[in-house]
Order: structure tokens, then C-alpha cells, then sequence
């Protein structure tokens, strides 16, 4: 008998309600998986435009962080000569590109896709991302791991920009304009840290101070004002002549003839004590006006600590400290000689903590470190940290052979401390001993920035004295790079007291005033702060305890930076006015070190020349682009160049002023498409 198998009717509508089901679920499966991959799809084409948009639109130093700018600049990838942080990176990415042909050994294709790299690795977390500039791509353009060719559900994002200007046909002449050299009329005041030893056993303290000046200075004024602890004869010696002697303090408005180019020595001798102390007291500062071409500025980070001898006893040292930025490290290094114990105090407030001790030589010469490891690690176990230092000044104080202790120094060799160690101590001046500190700052120091500054004498009427602090209005032109204020202050410390700083009516600093106090130091910290082109106002105040600042015993000092370079501008149809290679420019400029607008000329380019005035190149600076470089130029200066409306320095004879074009070359400018994917991870 043969076997089968018999499909009775209900198998068969069985098998049919099955087979429906399953193709339901299949149906639905796909239909929700077509719904999601559109929408993945739609998502990553979003963010790809989205990512785009904002390279496009956005400038650098929005998307960057200050100090990855800084370092940037610092290393050569913003290439100053021919970008800016305030462009946006697709606006860099096609400078460099179009440049490149022009600066092969500029690498400006790497630094462009670093610069991108590090962007898209900020913005696209938990996405695979690639970027392609014409077709071409690497490493840092895309995630790391990822596979496109592996990636479903990609929709680029893709635009296309000129050589230079974003929707603009670069076709014509760009120029940049410099300065080789520019004559500045410097203005600098020095402070002197407190240095104080035992005035007992008739013991006499020498603090030398070298001062450098460039090389080619010209020394037209300086005055000083020298005092003494507490009233005890202070004399003073400049480059090896005994200048003045007085009891208490020495004021002089003639030292002008003291001092010249290179280094300076700087000598005061205390002796004669009055009282229990000996050395120099607060308000001992320096004010020095010189010309130069140099464009050189002294490193705030680094400390030159004086030469200091006490004949008898040991002796103090106190370091007020600032840096215009975010400290990174300190450390120190000191020389000594008869010395048997450093000691290395931090001030808050009316209190001196100690936190370091280290033992040197009592009879010879030894070297004392405090590395940044020992001072992070010593300030840390106090709840202090670097940054809690990097918005005004703050106090380290040394003991050598001395220790502090309720509220008094006690210096061996004198009355109250080992008074048998009697014997001469030597603190060796720089480069023997500094204080080095490494820091981040958003203001770029380059070849092409000039530094001047804004002075404010005693008895300034920008200086008011209302109430127990004081109050400052200050202008500083348009378009300059704020750096920093120093004010050396005439504080009387009276107990514990808040001491609160404030520009143009905000708070930017509030924390209690030091027992030795002597200085105020800031940097812009905020937009609203040393606004360039208006005038700002300035407030140190106190709440709470008794101190204050003693009237007309204040000065300060305001540094900004002009930038002597005018990068690559506007395309224009003609590069510079027919028949010349230069200019032989007449402009106007005024200094401090004179009263109205003074004529002066500068050649700018090469022979043969071709004379203009600075109004002439401002009625045509729409027509070439030599002519509006070198306007910029003025600009960064301090002004248009026109008696009207001067420049800020005296631009040298034997200067020039350099411009680079960059002509009618097609393959300099063809577009270039930028083009973005992105997917999900997974």
C-alpha cells in the first residue's frame, strides 16, 4: 500500500494564515527598517550641513579653545602672514589651499587639516565623520577607524568655496602690508619687592638690580623714588655712582643722565637702622621714557631676582608676583652663600603660610630648587591652586636664615634669633637666582607687535582717591591688543580686609588684601575689561577691616601691543598705481613724546617710486590694493596716517614698509569643494 500525505481543508487554511503572518512580520520589519534608515539618514546630512555651516560662519577662536590657539600661533600652524583666529577654519582651510602653490615649505595643506581635525573630533563625538577638500582626504579628516565604504545610510553635505573670499570670484590682486622697523617711545616703571633683614648689630642690606634697555635706547627722562623700612639712610648708586643719600627716603626727578643702553645697575645700600628692621620699604619704584626701534618686551613670567648681601643677619624676600595669563608651572632657584635654611612662605590675606624648608651651605655657596612639583603639591595641600593665582597678583615671601612667626620676622644673627650666627649672607642676583613661571595667555606676541603703554604719575588727575581705595579713567586707542596693568599701590594695611577690583562698574576680583601688599596687577580677563577705543574706568576698593590706600602714593602703568601688520585683504582689480613699484609715503604721527601731529615719510616697496600722501591712498583704497594694505596698515597703528587722525609711532627714515601680492593667477584661485560625511558609530 502506497504511503502519502493528504492536505484536508483545514490544513490548507492553516498553511495560508501562516504564511500571511510570516509575511506581515516581514513586511512590517522592513517597511520600520526603510522609515529608520531615512531617518538616519536624514539625521547625519543634518549634522554633516549643520557641521559645515558653522566651519563656514564661525570664527576660530569661537570653536577653539584660547590656549589651543595659542598654541597654534606659537608653532606655525595659524600662519599670522596669512590667517587670524577671527577668520573661520573653512574660510583658513581655503586660504591655505589656495596659497599653497605659492609657500611649498609652509606644509599650509597639513595645517589646514590639523586645524579641521581637531575641530571635527571636538564636534562629532559618538559620530564617524570623513572630510574630503577637493577629493582629497587623510587621516586627520576622518574618525579614527571608521570605514565609509563600509557606513549605510550616509548623505553628505558638500559646498563649494573660492581661493579666498566665500561666494566671491577671486579674480584680481590681494596685498599684505608690514613694518620692517618702527621707532617707539617706551614707557616703563619698575617696582622693588620688599627685601628686609635685622637692624640690629649695626648691620648694613646692598639690593643691586640690573635693568635692561635695548641696545640702541635713548634715555629721555627717569625719575625714582627710593624708601627706606623705617627711616633708617638709604643710598642710592646707578652704574656705579653714588647718586644720593638721605635718611628715609630718596625722591628724584634727574636721573636721566644715569643711565643708558643695555644693562643697568641699580644699587641701594641701607644703613643706620631706626627701628628692628632694615631694607627697602614699599613704594620704591622706577619710572624710565626712552626711544628705540626695538620691539622687544620683557618676559612677565620670569622673575630677576636681585643681589642682596646683609653684612650681619639674615633677611626676607618678598616676591609679589603676576602673569598676564593661566599659570602652568613655577619654580625657583636660588644661589646663596652662609645661608643654612630656605624657607618659602605663601601669603593670603594678613597670613603667611610656610611650605617648604630646605637646608643650603652655612659657611659656602650652595643652590636651593622649590620645583613646580613641590610648590603645586605644597599649595594643593592648602586648597590652592594655579588658578586660584592667575587673576591678580599673589605672594611667595623667602626666609633666608629667617622665619615668620605671630606676625613678626625673626632674621638669625640678630637679637631674638641665634644672635651668634653673625655673619655676612649673600643672595646671588640673576641668572643665578629666579623665579620662572610658565603660563597661557590669549594675547599673541609676535615680530610684528609694537608695545606701548599708558602712564599714570603721582599726583595723575586720571587718579582719584574718594573713600579707603582709589579710582582710575583711562582711554586706549582703537584697534590695539590690551596686554596688562601694573599699579604700585600706597596700601596702609590695617588688619584683615577684602580687598575688590573692578572695571568699567563689574567685579572681576575680590579676595582678602595682603599684609604686604604693594602692587595690583591684571590682564583682560573679560571682552568688557580695557576695551580699546573708549574709555574705561578702574576701582580698587576695600570692605571690612581698616586698611586703605594712602593718597597721590600711587602709579601705574597700562601695556598694549599695536600690530605693525596688515594681512591679505579685499580682491581688487588693480594691484598699485601705474608706473610705480613704491611708495614714498607722507603721513602724520604722534607719540607722548610730543604735542601735535608730526610730518614724517616712509618708503613702501621698491624703486621707482611714486609719491603719495596718506589722504591720497585713503581716496583710492577702493581701487588698489597696495593702497588699502597699506591704509590697514595705518589703522593697526593707531590711525589713518592724516593729520587728522595720526599713527601712534614715528616710522624710521632708514624703515620700509614691505608689501606681498598675490596677482591674477587662475590656479591660485579655483574653488574648492569641501564636502562632509557622517554616520553613526555602529
Amino acid at each position: 500500500m502506497r504511503r502519502g500525505f493528504v492536505f484536508t481543508l483545514d490544513a490548507m487554511l492553516s498553511l495560508v494564515l501562516v504564511t500571511l503572518f510570516i509575511t506581515s512580520i516581514v513586511a512590517i520589519t522592513s517597511s520600520t527598517s526603510q522609515v529608520y534608515s531615512t531617518y538616519m539618514r536624514s539625521q547625519s546630512e543634518y549634522i554633516a550641513t549643520d557641521t559645515l555651516e558653522t566651519l563656514r560662519t564661525v570664527s576660530l577662536n569661537q570653536l577653539v579653545p584660547p590656549e589651543k590657539v595659542d598654541e597654534w600661533l606659537n608653532d606655525g600652524t595659524l600662519d599670522e602672514e596669512l590667517v587670524s583666529p577671527e577668520m573661520t577654519p573653512l574660510d583658513i582651510v581655503a586660504t591655505y589651499w589656495a596659497t599653497e602653490p605659492l609657500y611649498p615649505s609652509k606644509n599650509l595643506s597639513h595645517k589646514a587639516e590639523v586645524i579641521l581635525g581637531y575641530i571635527l573630533n571636538q564636534r562629532l563625538k559618538g559620530y564617524n565623520y570623513e572630510l574630503l577638500i577637493n577629493n582629497y582626504t587623510s587621516p586627520y579628516l576622518r574618525k579614527v577607524g571608521s570605514n565609509y565604504s563600509e557606513a549605510p545610510d550616509v548623505s553628505p553635505a558638500t559646498l563649494v568655496m573660492s581661493g579666498y573670499a566665500y561666494n566671491q570670484t577671486p579674480r584680481g590682486y590681494m596685498a599684505r602690508a608690514y613694518l620692517t622697523k618702527a621707532t617707539t617711545t617706551q614707557e616703563k616703571l619698575y617696582g622693588w619687592m620688599w627685601v628686609l633683614a635685622s637692624g640690629a648689630l649695626s648691620n648694613t642690606l646692598t639690593i643691586t638690580r640690573i635693568i635692561n634697555f635695548p641696545w640702541d635706547a635713548q634715555i629721555l627722562e627717569a625719575d625714582g623714588k627710593f624708601v627706606a623700612r623705617q627711616g633708617e639712610m638709604v643710598t642710592l648708586y646707578i652704574n656705579g655712582a653714588n647718586v644720593s643719600s638721605w635718611p628715609g627716603q630718596i625722591n628724584l626727578n634727574n636721573l636721566a643722565n644715569y643711565l643708558g643702553p643695555g644693562p643697568n645697575n641699580i644699587t641701594l645700600v641701607y644703613s643706620n637702622a631706626q627701628g628692628d628692621e632694615i631694607g627697602s620699604g614699599s613704594g620704591t619704584t622706577m619710572y624710565v621714557k626712552y626711544k628705540t626701534d626695538s620691539p622687544l618686551v620683557e618676559d612677565p613670567g620670569l622673575f630677576e631676582v636681585y643681589d642682596v648681601t646683609s653684612e650681619r643677619t639674615g633677611f626676607m624676600y618678598l616676591f609679589e608676583l603676576f602673569v598676564p595669563g593661566n599659570i602652568s608651572s613655577i619654580n625657583m632657584k636660588f644661589k646663596i652663600r652662609n645661608v643654612s635654611t630656605v624657607r618659602l612662605y605663601y601669603g593670603l590675606g594678613g597670613n603667611l603660610t610656610l611650605l617648604l624648608t630646605k637646608s643650603a651651605n652655612s659657611s659656602g655657596d650652595a643652590v636651593v630648587s622649590f620645583t613646580d612639583q613641590e610648590i603645586k603639591g605644597a599649595l594643593s595641600n592648602l586648597g590652592v591652586s594655579y588658578s586660584n593665582l592667575s587673576k591678580m597678583v599673589f605672594d611667595f615671601v623667602v626666609g633666608f636664615d629667617a622665619y615668620y612667626e605671630n606676625e613678626k620676622w625673626y632674621y638669625e644673627g640678630g637679637d631674638y634669633y641665634n644672635d651668634g650666627a653673625d655673619r655676612e649672607r649673600r643672595l646671588y642676583g640673576y641668572p643665578d637666582s629666579y623665579v620662572r613661571i610658565t603660563y597661557t595667555t590669549p594675547v599673541s606676541v609676535t615680530l610684528y607687535s609694537i608695545p606701548l603703554s599708558v602712564y599714570f604719575p603721582y599726583g595723575d588727575n586720571r587718579v582719584t582717591y574718594d573713600g579707603n581705595g582709589l579710582q582710575v579713567r583711562y582711554s586706549l586707542p582703537p584697534r590695539v591688543q590690551p596686554w596688562y596693568a601694573d599699579w604700585w599701590v600706597g596700601y596702609i594695611f590695617e588688619g584683615s580686609t577684602t580687598q575688590v577690583l573692578s572695571e568699567n562698574g563689574r567685579e572681576f576680583y575680590r579676595g582678602p588684601l595682603g599684609r604686604y601688599a604693594i602692587r595690583v596687577a591684571y590682564t583682560r580677563l573679560y571682552d568688557w575689561m580695557m576695551v580699546p577705543g573708549q574709555e574705561n574706568s578702574f576701582e580698587i576698593s576695600m570692605e571690612n577691616g581698616n586698611s586703605y590706600i594712602r593718597d597721590y602714593e600711587t602709579r601705574g602703568i597700562i601695556y598694549y601691543f599695536l600690530k605693525a601688520y596688515a594681512g591679505y585683504g579685499d580682491v581688487f582689480k588693480k594691484f598699485m598705481r601705474p608706473g610705480c613699484k613704491g611708495y614714498n609715503i607722507t603721513y602724520y604721527w604722534q607719540d607722548s613724546s610730543v604735542a601735535t601731529p608730526q610730518q614724517a615719510y616712509i618708503l613702501a616697496g621698491d624703486a621707482p617710486y611714486c609719491d603719495v600722501t596718506t589722504e591720497q591712498l585713503l581716496a583710492n583704497r577702493s581701487t588698489y590694493a597696495v593702497d588699502d594694505a597699506i591704509i590697514r596698515l595705518f589703522n593697526n597703528l593707531g590711525g589713518d596716517g592724516t593729520r587728522s587722525s595720526p599713527i601712534l609711532v614715528k616710522l624710521p627714515n632708514e624703515g620700509n614698509i614691505d608689501f606681498a601680492s598675490m596677482g591674477n593667477i587662475p590656479g591660485l584661485f579655483q574653488p574648492i569643494q569641501i564636502t562632509l560625511r557622517v554616520w553613526r558609530e555602529g
